[in-house]
């Protein structure tokens, strides 16, 4: 009966070891994993920091080049001090002249200035409607005929099917060409077929007046007009000298880009405009 005791002591004793033994090892696996888990996470982390910072950083550059153009100064190639310890350059292209025509952006003729175009929306209450009054005037030095005529409307607001044919004097009684740009607003664009109208010194108004409906604001909207001859082509309310702007962010220690920004900007009767703003991956 003792022998058989001692027996059994003996290999439950070595049972423990090995279970003891495994536990550590199990224990030691699972603590490995979290220290590398957490190195990991804190790697992740300080380079997540360190991009959020250079974001910060460049999008001071773009904010420095904006400040500048707005202002009529020149603007610097980067940024006199550093930010966040990165260095800041940007690059600026000056694109030219261009106007907005349907929701894309158009370089100008040379003889843009010849036609003048103005939209204007009035509340008529008896139609409880807004009109929209579209005016092509003649600023040139011989007849030019038009080849299209549009415009973009508020976003939430709709032409009224069939309105354009109540104003006889019209452009076009015609229905328009209907589109959508990339904010959802509407898109009208009367295509004029020869003959087509025209504009000159005994003749220099021409109008497009239509109705539309929606609520909402009524900021946004913006009209256009085609002339047939390329040297006029494409005028719009909404033109000006058009830039792209990339500002990039460096680690001055290891020259490496932490951030780049590029941004579409546009300067227009003195005002400023963000047209587009993008992280440009590396």
């Amino acid at each position: 009966m003792k022998m058989s005791l001692q027996f059994t002591k003996s290999y439950e004793r070595g049972y423990a070891l090995i279970s003891t033994l495994v536990c550590l090892m199990v224990c030691g696996l699972i603590i490995a994993a979290l220290l590398g888990y957490a190195n990991t996470t804190l790697r992740a982390r300080a380079s997540l920091e360190r991009n959020i910072k250079g974001l910060y950083d460049a999008d001071a550059g773009i904010e420095h080049v904006i400040w500048c153009l707005g202002s009529g100064a020149t603007p610097a190639t980067n940024l006199p001090q550093t930010v966040n310890n990165n260095d800041v350059l940007m690059e600026i292209q000056d694109m030219g002249e261009r106007c907005m025509y349907a929701g894309e952006w158009i370089t100008l003729g040379s003889h843009s200035d010849w036609l003048l175009i103005d939209g204007n929306l009035i509340y008529d209450e008896f139609e409880e409607a807004y009109k929209y009054t579209i005016t092509v005037t003649w600023n040139g030095q011989s007849t030019i005929h038009i080849a299209e005529v549009g415009a973009r409307l508020p976003v939430d607001y709709t032409y009224q099917e069939e309105s354009a044919a109540i104003f006889v004097d019209n452009l076009s009684t015609d229905e328009p060409d209907k589109d959508t740009d990339f904010d959802g607003a509407q898109l009208v664009n009367w295509v004029l077929p020869p003959p087509r109208p025209s504009v000159n010194e005994d003749d220099p108004i021409k109008t497009q007046e239509f109705y539309i409906t929606g609520e909402g604001d009524l900021t946004g909207h913006y009209a256009w007009v085609v002339a047939a001859r390329t040297d006029i082509g494409y005028i719009s309310e909404l033109s000006g000298t058009f830039y792209v702007v990339t500002a990039t962010a460096t680690c001055p220690e290891d020259s490496e880009i932490v951030a780049r920004i590029e941004a579409n900007i546009m300067i227009s009767a003195g005002n400023t405009y963000i047209i587009s703003w993008q992280i440009i991956p590396d």
